[in-house]
């Protein structure tokens, strides 16, 4: 059995400890002290890492109360210094602590289980047993997430028996045997966990919620607490301070200024639309009188595909070959009203490949885009010698 030192101190990042046992397994060495500051993976936090003697650990996991420590270069001798990242222990912590606590005010407010946890380096979840979640529902549960730790509550943790347990408040139901470690966040939240948390919850900083989403009938809760939870709101703070400096406008304006600009562009699109509709007619009756042998072959070097294809939306139905190309997105349109023998869709699937293109379509039209001018040309070439 591993001594495990930071049930002792959360907060303990060196600590001095004696080699028993190192194990090679899977060309690393799994070294085993007799008592460690490092804590293993489990109870949905990561592990620790760090070094023991200046040498990397890559991992920690615990199996049958024993710890073990992975490393690539076997440490010499038989003392151990151990040395864990501080800041990942601290961030650990104050997103373990903080989730407790964010899960304490849903079971409070609204009855919701946390029934799933993941801590990660981009994010954190909790997954609650409650389909429906509205924004004002999250801002009550984020304030009384935050007043718990404003309240600066100490942290007590105890073993017992499951029995014991039972007998507590507890806001979720115990699945483990055997002796039960729980974390007691003053009178706020009673858990079995296996983790490391602060010593009162004022050192959580602050909870944020992120976003909602719907899961397998529940809901997903993104958030962040602590140094990650300030990073991110600064973030968002000079994003904000961009915006204003861009919009020329206050901070409780830009929402507006936002709307008020979507829709003067919604107004210039359509107008933009209008206008190359009009042109793509004029074009369209253009091609059509200068057709020779019942092929029309045009290229836009200015005009994208969504042109080309207003163009050809106006000559359809006429009875002609159509192959239109565009260079802005180095695009073809080929395509017959369906009264002439040529099969569209089979002469791209035959030919396409030779010129690096990619697309496809049925008998009476196709399209496709190149990786490049050069190859768009020659294909519009090829085409124009097979609808003669």
């Amino acid at each position: 059995m591993t001594n495990k030192l930071f049930y002792d101190d959360p907060y303990i990042c060196e600590s001095e400890g004696k080699i028993v046992d190192i194990k090679e397994k899977d060309n690393k060495y799994e070294v085993v002290l007799d008592k460690t500051s490092f804590y293993p993976e489990g109870g949905g936090q990561p592990c620790d890492l760090g070094t023991i003697n200046g040498i990397p650990v890559e991992y920690v996991y615990e199996k049958d109360d024993t710890i073990y420590h992975v490393m690539s270069v076997k440490p010499e001798g038989d003392t151990a210094k151990c040395k864990v990242d501080f800041n990942r222990r601290l961030d650990n912590i104050q997103q373990h602590t903080g989730e407790h606590l964010l899960s304490a005010a849903f079971f409070k407010l609204y009855g919701g289980v946390n029934c799933g946890f993941h801590m990660g380096d981009d994010y954190i979840t909790v997954d609650i047993d409650m389909e429906n979640v509205t924004p004002l529902m999250v801002k009550k549960i984020e304030d009384e997430a935050n007043s718990y730790v404003y309240a600066n509550v100490p942290t007590k943790t105890y073993f017992m028996s499951k029995s014991e347990a039972e007998k507590l408040p507890l806001r979720k139901a115990i699945k483990a045997e055997g002796r039960i470690r729980i974390v007691q966040l003053g009178d706020v939240d009673y858990s079995a966990c296996c983790g490391t948390h602060v010593n009162r919850t004022g050192e959580v900083g602050i909870i944020k919620v992120l976003k909602t989403e719907k899961y397998k009938g529940m809901t997903r809760v993104y958030f962040k607490c602590g140094k990650r939870a300030f990073d991110q709101c600064a973030k968002e703070h000079e994003i904000v301070l961009e915006l204003q400096k861009s919009l020329s406008i206050d901070e409780d304006n830009i929402l507006n200024k936002v709307e008020s600009n979507k829709d003067e562009i919604t107004s210039l699109k359509k107008k933009v639309s209008d206008y190359k509709k009009t042109e793509a007619k004029g074009e369209a009756k253009k091609l059509t009188q200068n057709a020779s042998n019942g092929v029309i072959s045009a290229h836009y070097d200015d005009g994208d595909f969504s042109f080309i294809e207003a163009i050809y939306d106006d000559i359809k139905d006429e009875k002609f070959v159509a192959i239109l190309t565009s260079g802005i997105d180095n695009r073809i349109l080929f395509a017959q009203n369906g009264s002439d023998s040529i099969e569209c869709g089979k002469i791209f699937k035959q030919n396409i490949k030779e010129y690096n293109g990619r697309g496809g379509g049925n008998a009476k039209r196709a399209q496709a885009a190149f990786k490049n001018k050069d190859d768009l040309s020659k294909f519009a070439e090829f085409l124009r010698n097979e609808a003669k």
